[in-house]
């Protein structure tokens, strides 16, 4: 006597309901305990430590002139609670179920990405420190490329074992920071399986290298320009990846080719990365890295790019 094909599928439904179920509960536990603790962190990065309250009142105040004292202190709340986020979104995204990370970090048009493997290009993805930046370790899961980005080694080596881990066990390849440009623009050359490069682009440039300049926020605002130089000297497409932030710990991504820049002209690529930037900024400003001490006083030596 045959099985009935109905009443075997539905068994074998049936049989998987009990992992999925748990690891469903399991999900919801991570998140939860994930959102009281995110709470504590604020109330105590807030109000007890307070941590760089001066940095990021006026970094808020010196980018957004016209906005009254009230305005700027619910920006500034709204960040401490982001930042609380930021500080554990690493972790959770680590111990978090395969079903639960897809909640997480959705892509809205991977067939980008998708279409340019097709072509054989290598592709320079311009990130930022806006809304979040680690969960693109998932990036290996979502594309056929393999991924690269820079990795500042820390001195402690139990807590550097952890980041590494944290960064790569999704297939993420790290490169040091120490020699990061002449390895990364390597890869980018080779013509056999091209490459895709993660590049946070929006970092204050290391003392000594601050003559860029571009207007920024309404600031005069010193730049990197090392993935505009490495897109000027290989056949790397540009994309710029937005993130979005639909709910707490919750982030979409889409990416956009900069396909409007000349990498002929000086500074093209990096004004066109921060325009993008400034536009996701202005929809939602209290994502950006504020505590960050972006704007120091600069060389006497600079190159403007108006």
């Amino acid at each position: 006597m045959k099985s009935n094909p109905f009443t075997r599928t539905w068994w074998q439904t049936v049989g998987k309901l009990p992992g999925r179920a748990l690891t469903s509960l399991l999900g919801k536990c991570l998140l939860w305990s994930t959102k009281i603790l995110s709470f504590l962190v604020f109330v105590s990065l807030r109000f007890v430590l307070k941590y760089r309250k001066a940095v990021i009142r006026k970094n808020l105040t010196s980018s957004f002139p016209m906005k009254s004292t009230r305005e700027i202190g619910k920006l500034m709340h709204a960040y401490y609670h982001h930042m609380s986020d930021l500080l554990l979104e690493p972790f959770l995204f680590y111990l978090a179920p395969a079903m639960l990370r897809k909640r997480l970090a959705t892509y809205t048009n991977p067939e980008v990405l998708e279409r340019l493997y097709r072509a054989g290009r290598p592709v320079i993805v311009f990130a930022s420190h806006y809304g979040n930046w680690e969960y693109l370790i998932n990036l290996p899961q979502v594309t056929d490329y393999k991924v690269y980005t820079a990795y500042s080694p820390i001195k402690s080596g139990p807590l550097d074992r952890l980041m590494i881990r944290l960064r790569s066990f999704m297939g993420v390849q790290l490169i040091p920071k120490k020699g990061f440009y002449r390895q990364a623009l390597s890869l980018l050359r080779q013509t056999a399986t091209p490459k895709l490069l993660i590049v946070i682009a929006d970092q204050r440039p290391a003392p000594g290298n601050d003559k860029f300049h571009i207007p920024f926020l309404d600031q005069d605002t010193a730049v990197q320009t090392g993935g505009e130089r490495m897109a000027a000297s290989s056949d790397a497409a540009i994309v710029y990846v937005e993130s979005r932030k639909n709910a707490q710990f919750s982030y979409e991504f889409t990416f956009k080719t900069m396909e409007n820049t000349d990498r002929v002209v000086p500074m093209s690529i990096t004004k066109a990365y921060y325009r993008f930037l400034e536009k996701s900024i202005s929809l939602a400003p209290s994502y950006w890295l504020w505590s960050h001490n972006r704007w120091k006083a600069r060389t006497v030596s600079t190159i403007h790019a108006s």
